[in-house]
């Protein structure tokens, strides 16, 4: 066999077996962008010229979180330890679209 015919297989076998580890490997974590789970709850109210947004971690778990702003600026990132909670006050245009990981 050719060594060019060698390396091709080598190639073939070690390319199947990435795949495989990364088709079959398991989700560790949600990325972030995802939306944030049902335990951090939202409050969202005062449209349309100004969103008021409060989050409350009711996770067991820490968890970083920020208010997704439709055409207008997201909350910053915060780390929210179970219990703790965040107000976001945006004035201008936009709506709240969703709370998500960061």
């Amino acid at each position: 066999m050719s060594l060019i015919k060698k390396a091709g297989i080598a190639g073939t076998a070690l390319l199947a077996t990435l795949l495989t580890g990364v088709l079959t490997a398991p989700a560790a974590h949600a990325a972030a962008g995802d939306t944030a789970p049902d335990c951090v709850d939202r409050y969202v109210d005062g449209y349309p010229s100004s969103i008021y947004v409060k989050l409350t971690n009711n996770c067991s778990t820490t968890k970083k979180v920020k208010a997704d702003i439709k055409l207008g600026g997201d909350s910053p990132c915060w780390t929210l330890k179970p219990g703790a909670e965040k107000i976001w006050w945006y004035e201008g245009l936009g709506s709240y679209r969703k709370t998500v990981l960061c």
